[in-house]
């Protein structure tokens, strides 16, 4: 069962403090795109989450904010954050879209600041 949108956006602080991988992949769509800073590719979910994991999994410390959150036009969510880690800081970027009424993260992406 996956969450409504405000519980997939509102639950990935948390999870990325935590390196909980598959809590967020478990809101991930068939396939997702994912970019860690100029590597960029398109994913089947399961892929997603293992390349996920590995990334928060190299940091010893993480440290999650939101910097804004909105809809689009298309009604998309996307929230904009800034993931501190004790190696570096990335601008992290979540899109979110409903498919078949479900909603889904379509989009993840870490790029350093």
């Amino acid at each position: 069962m996956h969450a409504e949108s405000q519980d997939v956006i509102s639950s990935v602080p948390a999870a990325l403090k935590t390196a909980n991988a598959s809590a967020i992949a478990k809101n991930f769509d068939k396939r997702v795109d994912v970019t860690i800073d100029d590597n960029a590719d398109n994913y089947s979910s399961e892929q997603a989450e293992m390349i996920l994991k590995s990334f928060l999994g190299k940091f010893s410390s993480r440290e999650f904010s939101v910097v804004h959150k909105g809809t689009s036009t298309d009604g998309a969510q996307y929230i904009i954050g800034s993931l501190k880690t004790n190696s570096a800081n990335f601008r992290t970027y979540i899109y979110v879209k409903k498919s078949d009424g479900v909603n889904y993260i379509q989009e993840i992406r870490f790029e350093k600041e």
